[in-house]
């Protein structure tokens, strides 16, 4: 089994798949009303990538980064660090660092 199931997987395309998603959402399970509200702000998100609000659409997926940011083990660490492994950038030796201090990645 794949140490990290959401990054350590083979994946066809470089798109997101239902999979990934069931991954992220997991902790919604037994919280409808919270699903509920992601749903509206995803859907809200789309008709701002859509239209003519694309750069606000994109001002507001940073702000979603960095309030998950905040929960995550790297927040004892570094944002920049945080931004480098979600976004796939993540150097070898320093992800060999990052597991040394304890952190999930």
């Amino acid at each position: 089994m794949p140490e990290n199931r959401n990054t350590d997987t083979e994946n066809e395309s470089d798109y997101l798949d239902a999979e990934d998603w069931r991954v992220a959402f997991e902790p919604y399970e037994g919280y409808p009303l919270s699903a509920l509200t992601l749903g509206y702000h995803l859907a809200a998100l789309k008709q701002y990538v859509k239209g003519p609000m694309m750069r606000e659409g994109l001002a507001t997926i940073d702000i979603a980064i960095d309030c998950l940011f905040e929960h995550s083990e790297f927040r004892s660490i570094s944002r920049e660090l945080f931004l480098t492994a979600i976004e796939g950038r993540m150097p070898v030796d320093k992800e060999e660092l990052i597991r040394q201090l304890g952190i999930r990645i």
